[in-house]
């Protein structure tokens, strides 16, 4: 092979190797070690499954909301576990939109996803208190539940903050109510929204 062209060649991989922007390879190596991390403190996610029940009112709209829910625990936590600590929880629910004001009014179905950040305290008392707040996802099977509640798209929103207490042996029972708020963001018009005070109870497995 020429010189020229064997010299060419032998720099080419550095040429490239360079290329490679350093955030890049930044959010790699920061990747790597997370799952490193991960890996040597593996523990099952969606642990300590818990079933609720709840009822919602939406008092602007006249709708009534019926809720079946279960909610997990993950290992994402943060803090003492017998005292002050910051959990990330998931929950999935199904729910029934009652309509009961407006013009052709209209019932509807809710499916949902929620990740949840809960900031429980132990150790003080019997049961145990905590507050919550969560960003998640619904599908609905209907845009409207009347003519004057149009909400324009079956995708929404649904953010929540809420407050509760766990009780009972190994306070596997909780009860809370919750402020949520469910809308499209704006993403098409009109969107009005739904407003729901919530109150529900749980039992955890």
């Amino acid at each position: 092979m020429h010189p020229q062209l064997q010299q060419r060649s032998l720099r080419a991989p550095a040429t490239r190797a360079l290329s490679v922007p350093l955030a890049v390879r930044c959010l790699i190596a920061a990747a790597l070690a997370a799952g490193a991390s991960g890996a040597a403190q593996a523990a099952p996610w969606f642990t300590d499954p818990g079933v609720h029940v709840a009822y919602g009112r939406d008092t602007s709209h006249d709708v009534n909301k019926y809720e079946l829910g279960i909610n997990f625990n993950t290992p994402i936590q943060y803090g003492n576990p017998d005292s002050w600590l910051l959990r990330l929880q998931v929950e999935f629910n199904i729910a029934q939109w009652q309509s009961r004001g407006g013009t052709n009014s209209q019932n509807l179905q809710e499916f949902g996803f929620t990740p949840i950040l809960r900031v429980e305290k132990r150790g003080s008392f019997s049961f145990v208190p905590f507050i919550e707040g969560g960003l998640g996802l619904r599908l609905l099977t209907h845009t409207h539940t009347s003519d004057e509640h149009n909400m324009s798209s079956a995708f929404q929103f649904g953010d929540m903050i809420g407050v509760g207490i766990a009780f009972g042996k190994n306070q596997s029972t909780e009860a809370g109510f919750r402020f949520q708020h469910i809308s499209n963001a704006s993403i098409r018009e009109p969107n009005p929204g739904a407003n729901f005070y919530t109150g529900y109870v749980r039992y955890r497995f």
